[in-house]
């Protein structure tokens, strides 16, 4: 695969270039990593998954749009620059609101229909623009939020990459299939420099981490604004599936957000309460704290497909993969909690 030779050939070079310029994430009380480790992977991706769409728009006519990889560029540098400067949380979220408006006017991608959940089908436009603004840049902050350990943002994205490739065949979506498998190819080397790496090892950064939130929220909205007459069977599982492929980001964003404004903290407060950070805590590796949230989601996945093949309304599988999202990514949390406090009972 293309993108996957291009991220092989580009990575060495940009954690050389890292290391040059000190473009580096440096351990703290909030970090994890001992050492310094260079943050450009979220580069490598980009460049690896531009070149593979656009090559593939060459040969078949099928590409991202102008806007799409305009919204994505700036996206990356913004990111980039949060990397090197660390910018202010008022700054990226401006960067945020106005990358997603500039696709809704110029691309017109915006979350306009809900398909039959709650009986509810085209939503006014006073209603899908603040939708679609809300819903993308709080993917945008929730994926960014979710890398937090080694192997988790880049796995994470190989699965609902993956998803969302079958879904976009089944729906006849062919721009999502060529951005999902040209993002996944760029992806598995990435992950095994992530994790396995020791000389070549590199964070995806907060670069990274937005051009991935992007990207999906990009393909997301492109599922929902649908390609299919309105009558397709695949229409009744749109919404459930959306929530179902971004469960992990969304519900644990939500959980760890809600909990600081119970505790009467600003919900933007870094601190250690995310679903990986009690797993590792409890005694479990990077990998296999990501490979049981990556599982995790699945089984999300698996209860609105099971749903979907059932045959039950967009609501019902809305409602049910909300309610596998909950048990499956929440209560985690929280059963991972009391294990901690078990053990440092018994170890007094």
């Amino acid at each position: 695969m293309l993108s996957m030779t291009v991220l092989l050939l580009v990575h060495p070079l940009l954690v050389r270039f890292a290391l040059d310029k000190d473009i580096v994430d440096k351990p703290n009380a909030r970090r994890l990593n001992r050492i310094p480790i260079p943050v450009l992977g979220g580069v490598g991706i980009f460049i690896s998954s531009f070149v593979a769409c656009v090559t593939n728009g060459l040969l078949t006519g099928v590409y991202p749009s102008f806007a799409t990889l305009v919204a994505l560029l700036v996206i990356l540098c913004m990111g980039v620059l949060d990397d090197i400067r660390d910018l202010k949380p008022r700054t990226k979220f401006i960067t945020q609101i106005a990358v997603v408006l500039f696709l809704v006017f110029a691309d017109g991608l915006q979350i306009d229909n809900l398909h039959g959940v709650f009986g509810i089908y085209e939503l006014p436009e006073y209603i899908s623009l603040p939708l679609t603004v809300f819903s993308c840049v709080g993917l945008v902050n929730a994926m960014n939020l979710i890398d937090g350990i080694d192997g988790l943002s880049s796995g994470f994205c190989i699965l609902a990459g993956l998803i969302c490739y079958l879904f976009a065949m089944v729906q006849g979506n062919v721009v999502n299939g060529c951005m999902a498998i040209s993002v996944i190819g760029a992806l598995v080397p990435f992950f095994y420099f992530n994790v396995f790496g020791k000389k070549q090892k590199m964070f995806i950064g907060d670069s990274g981490s937005h051009f991935l939130g992007m990207l999906f929220a990009v393909m997301i909205m492109n599922t929902i604004h649908n390609y299919t007459p309105d009558d397709t069977t695949i229409n009744n599982g749109i919404m459930a599936f959306t929530l179902a492929v971004m469960a992990h980001p969304v519900m644990d964003t939500l959980r760890v957000m809600t909990m600081r404004m119970v505790k009467g903290v600003s919900p933007f407060k870094a601190d250690k309460s995310h679903l990986h950070h009690v797993i590792v805590a409890s005694g479990l590796s990077h990998l296999r704290t990501t490979l049981l949230i990556v599982s995790l989601n699945l089984m999300v996945v698996a209860a609105w497909y099971t749903t979907f093949i059932s045959g039950a309304s967009p609501t019902v599988q809305f409602l049910s993969t909300l309610s596998a999202a909950v048990v499956c990514i929440m209560a985690p949390y929280f059963v991972a909690v009391k294990c901690l406090e078990k053990k440092s009972k018994t170890a007094s």
